[in-house]
């Protein structure tokens, strides 16, 4: 019974969160947005040598997405703190932990997936071989889910005090993934071993997901009193 109730609240949760995305197009537009144009004024302000877009590709990439997964930030759990959601999920004596990880993977639904398919750009944009795209995907879904739930307690963190306190408590966290996700791309454009990085970022999500949530959940039971 009480794993049946815990199934519903999730769901419920989830469905809320993507419903209210699909309604405030703000949400997944503006990072979307935010990084096409990063990808785009690259290489025409850099020009058009095919090598050097190759060797930039990765840093750019990687920046972009950093950059614009940050835009999202503040508006992880402000709408639930203010229309009274997070009191309702404090009082319903399920497990926070498992509530923000939910919240958290429909957080990266909504600004991260989207990303993934515009990444498919920049590899047009940077003649990135072919053979690259299944680590620049791989390594960008383990990272920006990491990203989601650094951002997730930066968010919890700063909760009602403004997004860009979030980026400052989020920017130190994150440069391990910026630089294993940038060095598993750029190794894979020059056809070297480069799986020992996708192992790091996986290993990173599996320890972050469970810790980051539990850190999150308590962030935002002392800010939301």
């Amino acid at each position: 019974m009480n794993k049946l109730s815990l199934t519903s609240i999730l769901f419920r949760l989830l469905q809320k969160d993507l419903l209210i995305a699909y309604r405030k197009t703000s949400s997944y537009l503006t990072p979307l947005i935010f990084f096409l144009v990063v990808l785009t004024f690259f290489p025409l302000a850099i020009g058009s040598d095919s090598s050097f877009l190759n060797r930039i590709a990765p840093g750019t990439l990687w920046i972009a997405a950093l950059l614009s997964s940050l835009l999202a930030v503040e508006s992880l759990f402000n709408e639930d703190f203010n229309d009274g959601t997070l009191d309702q999920l404090f009082i319903s004596n399920q497990p926070i932990f498992l509530l923000i990880i939910v919240k958290v993977f429909s957080h990266w639904m909504i600004t991260g997936s989207p990303i993934l398919l515009a990444s498919m750009i920049g590899v047009i944009f940077f003649d990135l071989p072919t053979s690259s795209i299944f680590t620049l995907l791989v390594s960008l879904i383990l990272g920006t889910l990491i990203l989601s739930f650094l951002s997730a307690f930066g968010g919890a963190l700063s909760l009602g005090k403004g997004a860009i306190l979030s980026a400052i408590i989020v920017l130190p966290f994150s440069i391990p993934v910026l630089l294993l996700g940038t060095a598993a791309t750029n190794a894979a454009i020059q056809e070297i071993e480069h799986s020992s990085y996708l192992f790091f970022l996986g290993a990173m999500l599996f320890i972050v997901m469970p810790f980051i949530s539990i850190a999150t959940a308590e962030a935002l039971r002392i800010n939301s009193d």
